[in-house]
């Protein structure tokens, strides 16, 4: 059916807009509307919808079926929810999701054990890369010699804290296939009309969660994935962007070796995407690129300590850096605590890898952080923290900028921004007022409509 956007400022301009097989077939001022769907725009406007090139589809849907922590402030608040949580759950896991340390106060078995009693809880801290688990919760999962990653005190008993074993958890827990569809209904609704998956290595079970929800539509957005070996097995529902590797300086950081696994997916065609977050990790992941050299769509992801003295070899060698806004206002006052002087300078870089020739995306993260992009959008702007705090002042850049990086092209992050132009897919944006408002005020508010191939998903 055709669909006619009247009254619509696209790009400065009032124009009606028609939408006809998932495409824009007609953009003018008097639009034939004798037998379409007209929504009246009254002057918002219309963009493209909004692409996150960097989130964890399952792991957001796990934490909204879960308990989500990351919106309580105290260790009471802490307290009250687990307490709330076990009295009305029945048989089974509980899970939690989203525990920060400067907000939760001091965790481990023992204090887990007082807020739940015998059920078996495991709370995920707030970076995904470590567990905390009640004793029963031990107890299910550990018998005989332990793995490297559980924690132990001085009397060599288990804290409770599992570090990095997310892959030996699942293999001892029933998975679980939690629904997408809260979650595709909000991306929805912030106008996200696609995303990049960055999980690496999805595995066949996760990728057929992500294939049912895609065709049952539960989870409307565009898919690109960075956790597949082979595209033609998601070809039916999804794009695959770039090889995702993780790297971690607590495990080991070799340059040589790294560099020789990019030169391999290289040669067979693939672009890299590669995890580094802390200054060693940047400097390797950079280091590795140049030894392997150029290839068309590599890229960092986050980047969070950044020096910028390997700007001109990404720069140079066409890299993208995907970076999180978001992270400066959701963790920045933690960061002007912790993290090294000398660091701070370098930490979440926006205006200043733009300045040096760089190609910057941007992503949320989530559930490490919000998926609100509004809310980042903000952030890129301000560079506040939630307390107030100011950090990098001179990495802030307009409001326009970094709606831009949310519209380049999924295969091509940090590219031109899409537009609304005739023959483009119909994935479209419609804000309940014009752009230079909507960007002086960033608000996910004025979402008003989100179509994806001309198919109306939020509303």
């Amino acid at each position: 059916m055709k669909t006619v956007i009247t009254n619509a400022e696209v790009e400065g301009r009032f124009v009606s807009v028609a939408v006809e097989d998932g495409a824009i077939v007609e953009i003018a001022e008097d639009v034939v509307t004798l037998g379409a769907e007209v929504v009246d725009a009254a002057g918002g406007a219309l963009i493209a919808g909004l692409h996150d090139h960097h989130v964890h589809l399952l792991a957001m849907a796990a934490r909204r079926e879960g308990i989500d922590l990351d919106p309580l402030g105290t260790p009471l608040a802490f307290d009250d929810a687990l307490r709330a949580a076990s009295a009305n759950s029945e048989a089974g896991w509980l899970r939690a999701s989203g525990y920060d340390e400067h907000r939760h106060g001091i965790l481990d078995c023992r204090r887990l054990d007082e807020l739940v009693g015998k059920k078996p809880l495991r709370v995920q801290h707030r970076s995904g890369l470590a567990w905390v688990l009640s004793t029963t919760g031990l107890d299910l999962l550990l018998s005989g010699e332990l793995p490297e990653g559980v924690e132990v005190d001085s009397d060599g008993n288990p804290t409770g804290w599992l570090l990095r074993l997310d892959d030996w958890i699942a293999d001892r827990i029933a998975p679980t296939a939690p629904s997408l569809r809260g979650v595709g209904a909000e991306l929805a609704s912030f106008g996200i009309t696609g995303v990049t998956d960055a999980t690496p290595n999805l595995g066949q079970g996760r990728l057929e969660l992500l294939r049912s929800a895609a065709n049952d539509r539960s989870l409307p957005q565009r898919l690109v994935l960075l956790g597949v070996d082979d595209p033609a097995a998601v070809a039916d529902f999804a794009r695959v962007g770039p090889v995702k590797i993780v790297i971690d300086e607590v495990t080991g950081l070799d340059p040589d070796a790294l560099a020789h696994v990019i030169s391999a997916h290289h040669f067979k065609g693939r672009a890299v995407a590669i995890h580094a977050v802390s200054r060693a990790e940047t400097v390797t992941a950079v280091t590795a690129l140049a030894l392997a050299g150029p290839h068309p769509g590599d890229r960092i992801e986050h980047g969070s300590v950044l020096p910028d003295d390997l700007d001109a070899i990404l720069a140079s060698g066409a890299v993208t850096v995907v970076i999180q806004p978001g992270l400066v206002g959701e963790r920045g006052d933690h960061y002007l605590s912790s993290v090294d002087r000398v660091d701070l300078p370098f930490l979440h870089r926006a205006a200043s890898l733009q300045s040096a020739g760089i190609a910057v995306a941007i992503g949320s993260d989530a559930p490490v952080t919000s998926a609100d992009p509004w809310v980042t959008i903000a952030t890129a702007t301000t560079r506040r923290t939630r307390s107030g705090n100011i950090i990098g002042e001179s990495e802030r850049v307009d409001a326009r900028t970094a709606l831009g990086w949310y519209l380049s092209d999924p295969l091509d992050p940090g590219g031109s921004p899409r537009r609304v132009m005739c023959g483009s897919a119909a994935d479209l944006c419609l804000l309940d007022a014009p752009l230079d408002e909507v960007l002086a005020a960033p608000d996910a508010a004025h979402v008003r409509m989100t179509w994806v191939g001309g198919r109306l998903v939020h509303s």
